[in-house]
Formats: structure tokens, C-alpha cells, sequence
């Protein structure tokens, strides 16, 4: 880009997060040294699911073996729309233009349909959703620069009726053979809803109650995140730990009792991501013991539902404790556009920011970085509510 001082695309939201259904609006800023000769500049707005993995298997028999890899590929297109910035040159036959050294500054903007799925990157898969802009160079590959934004579709809690139901649920496992006079272990797990919003804190009530003869070496409580990928004939899941806590030994004929283990959740992506078919998401509340020696795990889960609008029974037990409260506008500070989608007339809501997606980093850096500039990496940014203060003072940077 010897021609090129300045390259960039600057959106107007400083975050790079936008709601489903709101307009993104944004500039690029070109400069060049000197003339070029150019065919137009355009812009594209393209968002779309991808899934890849492979298998690999041995096949043939003896010195004759090789090794057969599989890919299992899916693709999903929400949008792929292209506008023109600057045409060809009205008053030149041709199709060929110069643009003089200078300073250029292109406005664009483009409103996200609301059926788009909230944004996602993982390990076999990712919703990614960018704006790039192109410089047509006659008989030569085009110059581009890329911007990745982030796309969140609410989920409001409140209109599914099940999510402010409590959860109960509750397992006993015997460890020993028939023949043992040996009573189970059970295990009791209990949470006060099932919708919850990132920041929000879960207050987990478990009971672990060993009647067996033998001793546990430990109880946990594990918050995790199932990511499924789907391809037309396969399926991939992966499940990663988001937090753990873990208390010691439970002896034969006691008990260990958790009262509310309060676990806040972190900035995440939104259950089972509504409007995309080859990627799902969903979250579990995990109470497992582990026994002393060979024996398997005794677990027993609950699903949880990650939303972006919290349920208003839980924003109204968050207002009866908040003393300094002076009216719902001096919560009303979102620190980020868009956000007003959440805030409806006479809703009392926390304030929110948004914040890095703390497990996955993507690369997408281009294969020609001399021709094709904008971003190298790529971690979307999520909906995180400022519940309370001292609990939020975590590692999850804005």
C-alpha cells in the first residue's frame, strides 16, 4: 500500500456493538502520498456462521495404511450487502478514475436485521459479523480494510414465564455392590430461578448427604458452558469450565451443606444463540462429589438460561437494597449506543457496560496483510449488568 498513508474504518460506536435492528452508522478515512488510479471504492456489510472441524482415521491394511482426514463443514449467511462509496469518474468514458493525494472521508451506514444471531467465537466455529471496505485498482487485487463488530439480539427473560421458576433437583448414587450394607449419597441441588442475566449473581443452596461407608474426598460446584456444532450428518460438542468452587472431605454418615455460594456470571454470549441452526450454546449448574478411591463421579445439574434483560423480579430485589437509588435515569447509563433497546418506560434496570468475552480470542488476520488492513484479532464484547459493585470488580475489562 506504498500509495497509502491512511486506510482505516472508525464506527460510531466507540464499543463495536450493536443491538439487532439498529442502524450502524461509520466513516473510512482514506489519505493518500500520491495519485491513484482507481475503478471505485465500495463497502460491503456481510454476516454469516461457519463451522469446521476434522476427523482423521487409519484406513488399509498393513505397510499400506494411510491416513484419511474428514472435514465437516457448515455455513450460515444472515447478510452480504454492498453499497457504492465513490463510482467511476461521470465525466471519463472509461471506467477508470484518479484520485488526486489528498485526504477522503466516506460516510456509510447500514441497519442489522433483527433476525441476526448474536455474535459467537469458538474453537471449531464462530458468528461473525464486519463491515470492508474495497478500493478497486484496475488489473490489480483490490486494497481492503476490515472492521469486526459485534451483533447482540436480545433475550428478555421476562416473556418466558419458566425462567423465574425455581429449580430442584436431586440424586442419590450407591457406591457399593448389592451384597454391601452400605445407604447412598445424595445429592441436592437448588437455585431461586432459572433466567439470569451476566453480572447477575446465582445463589446456589446444595446438600451433599453421604450414608455410604466410605468417604468423599470432596464436593464442587462447577458453572458450565456446552458449545454443540452442527454440520448436515455430524455433530461436535465441547464443555468448558466458566468457574469452580471446591470445599474438602465429607466422612461416612455427614453431610456438607452450601448456602448460597453466590457464582456471578461473566460476560457471555445468550443460551442457545436464537436464529443460528449450526452453532448452540446452553449452561449447567454443576454439584459433583468425588469419592475416595475407584469409584466414579456422583453429579447431579440444572440448566440455567443466560439472557440480556434481566427478570423484574430480580431487578426489584436489587433496587429494595439499593439506598442511594434517585430514580431509575441515574441508572440509566448503558456507557455504549444501542442500548436503550433493553430500557422500557417505567422499567427499573441496573446499569450496564460492555465487556470482553473472556474465554476465546480469534485470529483473522488476512493471508495478503500488504494489500488488506483493519483488524488482526477479534473478541466480541457481551452485555454485562453492574449488579454490585464489589462483586464486580473482576477481571473482565470493557
Amino acid at each position: 500500500m506504498g500509495k497509502l498513508k491512511e486506510f482505516e474504518i472508525i464506527l460510531n460506536n466507540a464499543h463495536g456493538v450493536y443491538f439487532t435492528g439498529e442502524i450502524l452508522l461509520g466513516h473510512v478515512n482514506i489519505e493518500l502520498k500520491e495519485s491513484l488510479k482507481l475503478k471505485g471504492i465500495r463497502v460491503n456489510f456481510r454476516g454469516k456462521a461457519y463451522v469446521h472441524w476434522t476427523d482423521q482415521n487409519m484406513r488399509g491394511p498393513g505397510e499400506s495404511r494411510y491416513r484419511e482426514i474428514r472435514h465437516h463443514t457448515a455455513t450460515e449467511e444472515y447478510f452480504d450487502v454492498s453499497n457504492t462509496l465513490l463510482s467511476k469518474d461521470p465525466s471519463n468514458n472509461n471506467d477508470k478514475r484518479t484520485l488526486p493525494a489528498g485526504q477522503y472521508t466516506y460516510p456509510f451506514q447500514f441497519q442489522i436485521p433483527t433476525n441476526t444471531p448474536t455474535s459467537f467465537e469458538g474453537q471449531y466455529g464462530h458468528i461473525r459479523y464486519c463491515v470492508k471496505v474495497m478500493i478497486e485498482i484496475p488489473h490489480r487485487c483490490d486494497l481492503t480494510c476490515k472492521k469486526v463488530f459485534t451483533v447482540i439480539q436480545p433475550l428478555d427473560l421476562n416473556r418466558d414465564p419458566s425462567m423465574s421458576v425455581p429449580i430442584r433437583t436431586q440424586k442419590q448414587k450407591k457406591l457399593c455392590c448389592l451384597c454391601c450394607l452400605s445407604g447412598p449419597v445424595s445429592a441436592t441441588l437448588c437455585l431461586n430461578q432459572k433466567g439470569y442475566v451476566p453480572g447477575e449473581t446465582i445463589h446456589v443452596d446444595a446438600e451433599v448427604m453421604n450414608n455410604s461407608r466410605r468417604k468423599m474426598a470432596s464436593s464442587s460446584l462447577e458453572f458450565k458452558m456446552t458449545t454443540t456444532f452442527y454440520t448436515k450428518t455430524e455433530t461436535r460438542s465441547i464443555t468448558q469450565q466458566i468457574m469452580k468452587r471446591k470445599r474438602g472431605q465429607i466422612p461416612s454418615g455427614s453431610s456438607d451443606t452450601w448456602e448460597g455460594e453466590p457464582l456471578v456470571i461473566p460476560p457471555l454470549p445468550t443460551s442457545h444463540l436464537m436464529g443460528c441452526g449450526i452453532i448452540d450454546v446452553k449452561y449447567m449448574i454443576v454439584l459433583r462429589i468425588e469419592p475416595v478411591g475407584p469409584a466414579f463421579d456422583h453429579a447431579v445439574q440444572a440448566e440455567v438460561f443466560v439472557g440480556t434483560v434481566p427478570l423484574h423480579s430480580s431487578t426489584q430485589r436489587h433496587l429494595a437494597v439499593a439506598n442511594n437509588y434517585q430514580g431509575r435515569q441515574s441508572y440509566h447509563n448503558s456507557n455504549g449506543a444501542g442500548a436503550d433497546q433493553l430500557y422500557h418506560p417505567n422499567t427499573y434496570l441496573p446499569p450496564l457496560r460492555f465487556a470482553r468475552y473472556p474465554f476465546y480470542t480469534s485470529c483473522i488476520r488476512e493471508q495478503d496483510g500488504n494489500r488488506n488492513k483493519g483488524d488482526n484479532s477479534y473478541t466480541p464484547a457481551y452485555i454485562y449488568f453492574l449488579w454490585n459493585e464489589e462483586l464486580n470488580r473482576s477481571n473482565f475489562p470493557t
